[in-house]
């Protein structure tokens, strides 16, 4: 059944003294609305209660032609016939009222019937009253009604079922209608304790739902990809919300950020640690005193061993309590006797000479000072 068919049989009734079209030059635009309505049509004059209009769609429907009707009476061709409610319909028909909807049986030509809703609605065409008569076949509607059913109960259990986690909220009152079985596994509630609460309930949407915080029944925090999208239920208005949830997958995020984070802290340690390495498979025995070492003195040698431990100058300077130029001077003349231009390539030269362990440094700086005493 079409939508215009529907709305014939829905829209609110006029007043019947208020239905008038008085102006006989109306009459052919009457009659083509009549022409295009797609609900089987036919007009019957008052006065004589003969049949003047019909449409194809009646035609068709009763599979007659318009020599059928046209001209003829009521008497000879009821409608109404086997119609409920008769004294009502009889008194609306003689009164000129509209006739609500009611079932009735209209003859066919091969001697069947079919049973009908019929409608009237009082007219006015070229100056004489008139009754437009409408009907629906029920068959049709019977079936039109039980495949909007089974459409309505398929869509339901697809929501009902999906993977997706989903509720459906009306937008007029922004309260929860209903939840698929997906979300209530998510946050722990029963279909029946989400229905009805609002999307303002921070026990559930502690930051609103927009955010894609959920807060579950057991008080866990979940953190949820939503999507939202507009739909119409029976002709209301409803919103279909949906999540994600990446409460597991974010924390897998920051945990590798947290990972990487480390790494580079600990990039310092790392490139001493291979450089060290690298010296000590390359560097001289330690069981001599290297050259260069010897030109160092106690104050440049202080300053290597502060290298070696990783400190910049300005920490170097309020260790030893003097400016920064004089730990630049150091350092540069450190530099210039060790025979290197680099702070990375001094701590390593310092520690694997042993200027990174206490008890090490010490041996080679008192075996430096004896050899400097013998020469």
């Amino acid at each position: 059944m079409t939508n215009e068919c529907m709305d014939i049989f829905t829209r609110p009734h006029p007043a019947p003294a208020d239905t008038v079209w008085n102006t006989p030059d109306r009459y052919a635009r009457y009659d083509c609305s009549i022409e295009s309505n797609p609900a089987p049509a036919i007009v019957c004059r008052l006065r004589d209660l003969r049949y003047i209009m019909v449409n194809q769609a009646f035609l068709a429907f009763t599979d007659s032609s318009d020599g059928d009707w046209l001209r003829r009476s009521m008497y000879e061709r009821n409608i109404l016939e086997g119609v409920e409610n008769y004294d009502l319909v009889k008194r609306a028909l003689i009164g000129a009222q509209a006739i609500p909807q009611t079932q009735a049986k209209i003859a066919m030509p091969d001697g069947t019937s079919r049973r009908v809703i019929v409608t009237g609605q009082p007219v006015t065409v070229a100056g004489q009253p008139c009754m437009l008569f409408t009907l629906t076949d029920v068959a049709a509607w019977h079936e039109t009604e039980r495949c909007h059913d089974q459409y309505r109960t398929s869509v339901e259990a697809a929501f009902a079922t999906s993977s997706a986690c989903m509720i459906i909220v009306d937008a007029a009152t922004n309260v929860v209608s209903m939840a698929n079985e997906s979300f209530c596994a998510l946050i722990g509630y029963s279909p029946s304790e989400l229905a009805g609460r609002s999307l303002d309930d921070t026990e559930i949407w502690p930051s609103g739902i927009a955010s894609g915080f959920v807060r579950a029944k057991c008080g866990q925090r979940l953190e949820c990809h939503v999507s939202q999208a507009n739909v119409m239920v029976a002709d209301d208005s409803y919103a279909l919300w949906t999540f994600q949830d990446v409460t597991q997958r974010r924390l897998d995020e920051r945990n590798l950020a947290a990972a990487i984070q480390a790494a580079v802290c600990e990039s310092r340690w790392l490139s001493h640690a291979i450089l060290d390495n690298l010296t000590l498979r390359t560097g001289p025995s330690r069981g001599t005193v290297p050259s260069g070492l010897n030109d160092l003195s106690p104050r440049e040698r202080e300053v290597l061993t502060l290298i070696c431990e990783g400190m910049d100058d300005k920490t170097m300077a309020r260790t030893l309590n003097v400016s920064g130029n004089t730990v630049r001077n150091h350092v540069a003349r450190v530099y210039s006797k060790i025979g290197v231009n680099r702070r990375v390539a001094a701590a390593a030269w310092g520690r694997a000479r042993g200027f990174d362990r206490g008890a090490d440094r010490t041996a080679l700086v008192l075996a430096s000072d004896m050899g400097s005493a013998e020469s």
